[in-house]
């Protein structure tokens, strides 16, 4: 007989919220590295389809404001096709998101696991809207706190559906714990902005590497800071830990 229960994997978020954990990124790209050999693959499934997708909604949104007699330039019409954007693509990005927090306790995804959030659009949806306001506000009070802002809101999205946080008080945990070990973040994200101008270089070659190893870097951080709840089963005394899909 099966016995399921909840085992807490990681770090916690007592820990998180007062700074008490060590950002080893040598470790962590390691660690991402070992196991985007292993999933790179439908990672960039979900990734292409991601990338489908947005391109489907933009060129149906221009083809229906063309139609309608709009203009595509207009600030009014852009600002319309962004929003449409990003509450598709929010509930998809934490899916992306979460596979890589899946990876990183050994869980196995699959390309569809892309859609699972997709009930929590609004929400979702309604997160990502505030990081970008917060971000544009930023940006133009010198550039620096959009950037900064845009790297420490970098864990709102899992922080709602893996820990039920409201977008506000995700947005507000996520600034505070990255701000315990900010050099760290500032210095592995120029290191991510150093690997774009590689994929632009290769003609997006090199996004079939580059886009698996961030999602999971960002799944092996996310598991360390904050800690991973997840559905145990115990068959003959033996502890498997399941896929977070699935907890």
């Amino acid at each position: 007989m099966q016995e399921k229960k909840r085992l807490e994997l990681g770090g916690s978020m007592h820990k998180a919220l007062s700074g008490d954990f060590n950002v080893n990124l040598e470790a962590v790209l390691k660690e991402a590295w070992k196991i985007t050999q292993l999933t790179k693959w439908t990672l960039l499934q979900a990734l292409l389809m991601l990338f489908s997708l947005v391109f489907l909604v933009v060129m149906v949104s221009f083809s229906l404001i063309q139609n309608q007699g709009g203009d595509i330039l207009n600030p009014s019409v852009q600002f319309y096709i962004e929003l449409i954007i990003t509450l598709i693509s929010a509930p998809l990005i934490t899916g992306l998101i979460m596979m890589g927090v899946n990876h990183s306790v050994g869980g196995i995804s699959r390309p569809t696991h892309l859609f699972h959030f997709v009930p929590k659009t609004l929400v979702l949806g309604l997160a990502s809207l505030m990081v970008g306001l917060l971000v544009n506000i930023g940006l133009m009070l010198l550039i620096v706190p959009g950037l900064y802002l845009m790297i420490a809101c970098s864990f709102t999205l899992p922080l709602i559906v893996e820990k039920g946080m409201t977008p506000w008080r995700a947005i507000y945990t996520s600034v505070r714990v990255v701000s315990h070990s900010w050099p760290q973040f500032v210095l592995l994200y120029l290191l991510f902005a150093i690997l774009l101008l590689l994929v632009i270089a290769t003609l997006g070659i090199a996004l079939i590497w580059v886009g698996p190893l961030y999602y999971n870097v960002k799944g092996v951080l996310y598991r360390d800071i904050f800690g991973i709840a997840v559905q145990v089963t115990s068959p003959d005394g033996e502890d498997n830990a399941e896929s977070i899909f699935y907890a």
